[in-house]
């Protein structure tokens, strides 16, 4: 295999083999390929089929295998044409087949099929142990992501737009701080304009309540 090759069958192929450097590739990679080889045994094709990935071209392909995430099986299932017939060919109805499915058997194809392969089972056996309990009626290893999981893999997904989003929000907090402290500073100087305009209004009766005092002495000693 030639340095700077792409080495693989795009639909089996693990994200870290979707590059032109294939040197950090390990057995891990394997258990993505057997992960999509379950999916295709439940859902009846690839979370990326070769006719959908080829029309994209070869670097737009390479970039879903590393950075799309895969609809689950059962998600597949719903929505795939030839669900009847799959559902024949297993002995079951369509909707059974999909409830089926959905849960475990999801999560241990996810699982299999993590972007990050430090996620993912870390051998073979591990794999099919998984399977295994899921068909003795056991608890699997395997379980849905958490909130705070999808989350940062949503935040990952969408830096450009998560970054804009706060620059926008960082300003909104400015500007309503900034608005918040002038209605502030207003309602202050209102209130203080209020006060010393009572207090002069206060000073200016107790003046002219002084000034009618001698008037009123006067008239007092008139009247005497």
């Amino acid at each position: 295999t030639g340095f700077g090759a792409v080495v693989g069958t795009v639909e089996y192929m693990s994200p870290e083999q979707a590059s032109f450097n294939q040197l950090d590739v390990d057995t891990r990679s394997d258990i993505y390929s057997l992960g999509v080889l379950l999916y295709v045994l439940l859902a009846g094709s690839p979370p990326f089929s070769r006719k959908d990935l080829e029309k994209a071209g070869m670097m737009e392909m390479l970039r879903v295998i590393r950075e799309e995430e895969p609809s689950k099986p059962s998600t597949k299932l719903s929505t795939a044409e030839g669900l009847p017939t799959l559902a024949a060919n297993r002995g079951t109805e369509p909707a059974k087949l999909t409830k089926l499915v959905r849960g475990e058997l999801d999560w241990i194809v996810m699982k299999a099929l993590e972007k990050d392969r430090n996620r993912r089972y870390e051998t073979a056996n591990g794999f099919a142990a998984d399977v295994q309990r899921y068909l003795a009626d056991e608890p699997v290893a395997a379980g849905p992501p958490s909130a705070a999981y999808r989350l940062r893999k949503f935040a990952r997904r969408n830096k450009a737009g998560l970054a804009v989003a706060a620059l926008t929000l960082f300003f909104l907090v400015v500007l309503g701080i900034g608005v918040g402290w002038s209605v502030r500073d207003r309602a202050m100087q209102q209130t203080r304009s209020e006060l010393e305009a009572g207090l002069a209004l206060k000073e200016a009766a107790g003046l002219q309540q002084r000034r009618r005092w001698p008037e009123a002495l006067a008239s007092a000693k008139r009247a005497e």
